[in-house]
């Protein structure tokens, strides 16, 4: 099963659902902002992805935190961080057992199977 972690009203959700739906691929989609990610799920795609590349630096989230809270660099700091303000996270993030995506990748989402 292919899960999907975004937000409802983000575009970019959006079409990636869209883009599973048309090659008839079943996923579920997890609103991170009604259901943030987990302590373990974080801890999960930090490790495969890195921080810099999960943390949306160019949203509005991002520019709307204190230089304190953009400087942080401990994984516990940053799990609650997220958690606190899931729409910091990139999105969407495709998660297909231990195989993660993020963001619209075409290429990648028409190898899902």
């Amino acid at each position: 099963m292919i899960h999907i972690f975004g937000l409802k009203n983000c575009s970019t959700c959006v079409k990636a659902q869209k883009m599973l739906t048309a090659q008839g691929l079943a996923f579920q989609f997890q609103d991170i902002r009604q259901v943030p990610p987990t302590t373990e799920q974080l801890k999960n795609w930090s490790a495969q992805l890195g921080w810099d590349s999960l943390i949306n630096k160019k949203s509005q989230t991002w520019r709307g935190l204190t230089d304190q809270q953009k400087q942080l660099s401990n994984e516990a700091d940053l799990i609650a961080l997220v958690q606190e303000q899931p729409s910091l996270m990139k999105r969407p993030l495709l998660v297909q057992g231990d195989r993660l995506i993020l963001g619209l990748d075409e290429k990648a989402y028409q190898q899902l199977a």
